[in-house]
């Protein structure tokens, strides 16, 4: 196929050049030119710089690259965006939709490694790692009681294929797991091994609160001052789904009064943190930048099925298409 006639296919944000040196892109040069940049764009304009002539784009979602319709509207020529993770809010799908742009994602690749990262968090948490490593650091050597996790309970909220997970993982450190989610079907609770229970239920009985739903109008703040208050004093809050899922300031009330024993975040309001944020000056918060997906075997089951998504795509045969009305007939 002579360049003139294949697509242009542009990583406007692959950072540590994950898709430039993943052996897989190969499949694309058959089909398709590549242009690949290594850094997160700088601002909107940047961005548009980048993508203004591609046909397909292939972005490392977790850099946080946005596709508003001002973006969507400065690539006349695009008709795919690859999302090389689940979640889609990024991008402006129903405008995409308007203008037979195809959005695809890639569905569960960090499954395992957030609810690994959510056990990781609950121990730091449940065993004062954070505060007595720098205590040493300090000099000073006085060791913490923590609590032991078999016995207690974790509520899920939200079944999804993260949790899905988790449960297994909490069950094996003796833990009951009971979860609630929008539609509260009981088999598929059980189906993770959890009982479905209702929401307040699950707020008053879990030693842990484990967050797993998508961020949308309904989500935003459902963690908030009364869900917080309805939840045993000394309870963990684990939150690796959205920050905007949790009440910020509902949060550090309940954690700088005690009430909660402590917070493990993935995930905050704001990200990145801005200076003097009070999280800082908690020892009951355990804070990770956003990092919970991010494993090397994780990002290769990223990198992977997003070039498939993109090779399928390129064949006429797509996959993994969240807004089907994209494709016409």
């Amino acid at each position: 196929m002579q360049e003139a006639q294949k697509a242009k296919i542009v990583v406007p944000d692959d950072i540590g050049q994950s898709f430039k040196s993943s052996p897989n892109i190969a499949r694309l040069n058959e089909r398709a030119v590549l242009s690949f940049f290594a850094e997160r764009p700088s601002n909107e304009g940047d961005l548009v710089e980048r993508i203004r002539a591609a046909n397909i784009i292939l972005t490392f979602r977790p850099a946080f690259t946005k596709f508003p319709k001002s973006v969507l509207a400065a690539a006349p020529n695009l008709r795919m965006i690859c999302i090389s993770g689940t979640g889609v809010e990024d991008v402006d799908v129903a405008e995409a939709t308007a203008r037979k742009i195809a959005v695809a994602n890639v569905p569960g690749p960090s499954n395992r490694a957030v609810a690994e990262h959510c056990v990781a968090l609950l121990f730091s948490i449940a065993r004062h790692i954070g505060t007595q490593d720098r205590a040493i650091r300090r000099g000073e050597w006085k060791a913490m009681q923590g609590i032991e996790l078999g016995g207690k309970t974790l509520g899920i909220v939200g079944v999804s294929g993260i949790s899905s997970e988790l449960a297994p993982l909490a069950r094996g450190l003796g833990m009951k797991v009971i979860s609630w989610s929008r539609n509260n079907d009981p088999a598929r609770a059980s189906a993770i091994g959890a009982e479905a229970v209702p929401f307040n239920e699950l707020l008053a009985s879990a030693d842990v609160v484990s967050l797993h739903v998508r961020l949308n109008d309904t989500t935003r703040h459902m963690i908030g001052a009364d869900q917080l208050a309805r939840m045993k004093r000394g309870a963990i809050l684990i939150n690796t789904a959205r920050g905007g899922v949790v009440d910020t300031d509902a949060l550090l009330n309940a954690l700088k009064s005690g009430h909660l024993g402590g917070a493990g975040l993935d995930v905050f309001e704001q990200e990145p943190l801005p200076a003097g944020h009070p999280f800082f000056t908690l020892e009951n918060v355990i804070m990770t930048p956003v990092s919970a997906w991010s494993t090397a075997d994780a990002s290769a089951r990223m990198i992977n099925q997003s070039i498939e998504n993109v090779a399928q795509f390129l064949a006429g045969t797509p996959v993994n298409i969240v807004n089907r009305g994209a494709l016409g007939s």
